[in-house]
């Protein structure tokens, strides 16, 4: 861009804020590795005229899917967890993008 170019102040905040957004990704995704992938499903069972239900984490790990259990007093804490991640992978994909848009700018990927 021609305002880079000509102003080295300008070209300088851009690559500290490019740098920034860098480090906050790489935050991020450590952050976000501690926390349960997946998502929260319901099996719903009958017996004997009492229904029942049964909730239970779904994801997949080395391409096959996967099932566990979840106790009824884990699920709540588990609830916010999932959220979390979920909130987390919001950002990181935010700064993804300024991450290209700075990029951009700054002529260093087409």
């Amino acid at each position: 861009m021609k305002v880079v170019e000509k102003d080295k102040l300008v070209e300088g905040m851009l690559q500290e804020e490019l740098e920034r957004c860098r480090v906050m990704i790489s935050s991020l995704e450590q952050g976000m590795a501690h926390l349960p992938k997946g998502s929260l499903h319901v099996r719903k069972k009958q017996y004997k005229k009492k229904r029942y239900r049964y909730f239970y984490l779904k994801y997949r790990e080395e391409g096959k899917s996967v099932s566990h259990h979840v106790p009824a007093p884990q699920l709540d804490a588990l609830k916010i967890e999932l959220d979390k991640r979920r909130n987390i992978g919001k950002e990181i994909k935010a700064y993804q993008d300024r991450v290209k848009y700075l990029e951009k700018i700054l002529g260093l990927k087409a």
